[in-house]
């Protein structure tokens, strides 16, 4: 049970009644005397919350909050500003098993788009998964259509091995795209990871 406590809230206001009843409920739902004691609140802080009745308090400040405020107009700034631009940039492809939870969600092989500004899963059907395709030709195409994409997945892996992934080997291998905002809009061709730099495992 998360509980969250606003230092502007007055627990003073209530009338006695009301005190007493919030003292009766909360002893009800399992806190002590002990804890029902005041909190002892830093100078800046503005709200206290802790995940559950016996996990020790942490406090949002006044620093956090306008921290929070920058973090959003930074973003704000940098959407308004990339919005509509377009952008050749690295990314790489990642491959890997997953072994599913309960067993059955989930399970099988999962691609992932990397690079600065993208992480993303939503290119495993698509145009942009066919320009990959096309870009490593990995197997041949059915009789009937494309190749099968959990093949090609399972291909890529062992062409692009790059260490393991839930103990299972993993594939990655960089491309250049084109990126606007954060989305990919097109795939250019196959990149080299930098030199001197490790790729990542």
């Amino acid at each position: 049970m998360c509980t969250v406590i606003s230092r502007n809230f007055r627990f003073s206001l209530l009338s006695d009644a009301g005190r007493w009843r919030a003292r009766e409920h909360l002893l009800s739902v399992g806190y002590t005397e002990k804890q029902l004691q005041p909190i002892v609140w830093p100078e800046d802080a503005v709200s206290a919350h802790r995940e559950h009745m016996y996990a020790p308090w942490e406090f949002t400040t006044k620093a956090d909050i306008l921290r929070g405020k920058r973090e959003r107009m930074e973003h704000n700034l940098w959407w308004k500003r990339e919005y509509g631009v377009t952008h050749i940039q690295p990314l790489y492809v990642w491959v890997f098993w997953c072994p599913g939870f309960f067993g059955f969600a989930y399970r099988g092989w999962w691609l992932y788009l990397f690079g600065r500004g993208i992480s993303s899963n939503k290119y495993q059907e698509g145009d942009i998964f066919s320009q990959l395709m096309e870009l490593f030709p990995l197997i041949e195409p059915t009789l009937y259509g494309p190749p099968d994409i959990k093949e090609w997945k399972a291909e890529f892996v062992k062409r692009y091995q790059r260490g393991y992934w839930c103990g299972k080997p993993q594939g990655k291998a960089p491309i250049w795209a084109e990126v606007k905002g954060t989305s990919i809009e097109k795939i250019l061709g196959r990149a080299e990871w930098p030199k001197g730099n490790p790729a990542p495992a």
